[in-house]
C-alpha cells in the first residue's frame, strides 16, 4: 500500500510508455494483389472471401482486393514484414540488389576436396 502511494510509482506510471500495435496500409492494384495472395497463399493463410489474412509471430498481415494491411506489435517489426513481403515477391535474383540475402546450401557450389 505504501508504495502505491509514493511519487515515484506514479511518476513512473505516467511516464512509462504504452505499447501499441503499428499499422501499416497500402493501397495496391490488381496485379499486386494476385501477385501478393500468391505469396501469401504458400504460408496456408486464413482466407474469408477475398481477404487473405496470415498471422505471423510478430504480427498480421491482411490482403484485400485494394489494401495490404501489416498490424505489428512495433513500427520496426511492421515495416520489416512490409518490406519482406514486397522484396521476397520479386525474383531471387533481384533480392541481393535491395540487401537481402538467401542461404546457400552448404556443398551446393563449392566442392571441397578431401
Amino acid at each position: 500500500m505504501d508504495d502505491e502511494s509514493s511519487s515515484s510509482f506514479w511518476l513512473s506510471k505516467i511516464l512509462k510508455s504504452k505499447k501499441r500495435e503499428s499499422v501499416i496500409e497500402q493501397k495496391i492494384t490488381d496485379d499486386a494483389y494476385r501477385d501478393l495472395r500468391a505469396l501469401l497463399m504458400r504460408a496456408k493463410p486464413d482466407v474469408i472471401g477475398d481477404r487473405v489474412i496470415l498471422k505471423l509471430p510478430n504480427g498480421t498481415v491482411e490482403l484485400s482486393r485494394d489494401r495490404l494491411k501489416v498490424v505489428a506489435n512495433s513500427k520496426e517489426h511492421a515495416e520489416k514484414i512490409l518490406r519482406n513481403l514486397h522484396h521476397y515477391s520479386m525474383p531471387p535474383g533481384l533480392w541481393p540488389a535491395y540487401g537481402l540475402s538467401y542461404s546457400i546450401k552448404k556443398g551446393s557450389l563449392l566442392k571441397t576436396r578431401s
